[in-house]
């Protein structure tokens, strides 16, 4: 029997749905690739996003895990799939970054997808080892600008999220920093508890134990708004203060191109219903993600600006993969 939260979110999808259940579609089965590993925002979403779905429209949205190549594998999976609706895919914010990291991609993140929604957006969190002496992002700022040849900042990995984010912030900002990759974001927060490197710009369910616990010192969060959860903590944008900052990792609902636009209008509907309310919202921050979900249009439109952010975040950085 589904749960409470099950038929909350589908009950509200259900009254967006009607249209589409006059029609043939979805017929069986919708599969919602995941281009990740479970247990991440991309997997969670994508979960919420299929029980959403399945209620609205009376079919099962199963999510199939599909991990590798920075979430290329997936994605390319998907782009090649019939636009018949029945295969989408949760893409996250790396897939932007990647049109520009990898030499040579099979698809584009523009031109073979039809956006249907932003399913919520998790924002990083500037951090610093307790003993670092800024106890604030402003007083950070002018740590960071005085320290001969830079702090020392870890990262997730080359390329990733967190390493981009702070070479746009410490070039906002007019300082200089040494980057320490990591192999994920979980030893990366490990070492800045332990002291190894000085701050990260991480996303932050990795780094909400720590803050709690006091392992590290949390001075600002990178979203436009503050977090509900962590209401006391100021965003970069004011604490710098650095107007208009704003980077997160978004997941992002998307199908093949070429899937009839009244498919993905009407999933678009059911989900922006059912996110709208208490509920909806609920799910969404409690896996540590902001919801803001988007029109087709307007998501097409904030893919491509996202693309061309991380473009320049990428050739700042200099990191290629081939």
């Amino acid at each position: 029997m589904p749960d409470r939260r099950a038929l909350l979110l589908g009950g509200a999808a259900l009254l967006a749905a009607p249209a589409v259940h006059a029609q043939r579609w979805p017929g069986g089965p919708v599969r919602i690739v995941s281009c990740f590993t479970p247990g991440g925002a991309n997997d969670m979403l994508g979960r919420v996003a299929a029980t959403v779905l399945g209620q609205a429209f009376g079919q099962p949205f199963v999510v199939e895990n599909r991990p590798g190549a920075g979430g290329n594998v997936g994605m390319e999976l998907v782009a090649r799939a019939a636009p018949d609706g029945r295969t989408l895919v949760v893409a996250a914010g790396a897939a932007a970054i990647n049109q520009t990291l990898y030499r040579n991609l099979s698809f584009d993140l523009l031109r073979d997808f039809a956006p249907i929604t932003l399913l919520g957006a998790v924002p990083n969190v500037l951090a610093v080892h307790p003993a670092v002496p800024a106890r604030s992002a402003a007083e950070f700022v002018t740590l960071a600008r005085s320290t001969p040849g830079g702090i020392t900042y870890g990262s997730a990995g080359i390329g990733t999220i967190p390493h981009l984010a702070m070479a746009l912030f410490l070039r906002a900002i007019g300082a200089q920093g040494v980057h320490v990759p990591y192999r994920g974001s979980a030893p990366a927060v490990t070492d800045l508890a332990g002291g190894r490197v000085q701050a990260l710009l991480e996303n932050l369910p990795p780094l909400a134990g720590q803050m709690r616990s006091g392992g590290v010192r949390a001075l600002a969060i990178s979203s436009a708004e503050r977090h509900p959860d962590w209401p006391d903590l100021p965003t970069i944008a004011e604490a710098v203060p650095l107007p208009g900052f704003e980077i997160t990792a978004w997941q992002s609902l998307l199908a093949p191109a070429g899937t009839p636009a009244e498919i993905v209008e009407a999933m678009a509907t059911a989900l922006r219903t059912a996110m709208a309310t208490e509920e909806g919202r609920a799910q969404v921050t409690r896996i540590g993600a902001l919801p803001n979900p988007m029109a087709p249009a307007k998501l097409r439109a904030f893919l491509a600006a996202e693309v061309a952010k991380w473009a320049e975040a990428v050739q700042l950085s200099g990191a290629t993969v081939d």
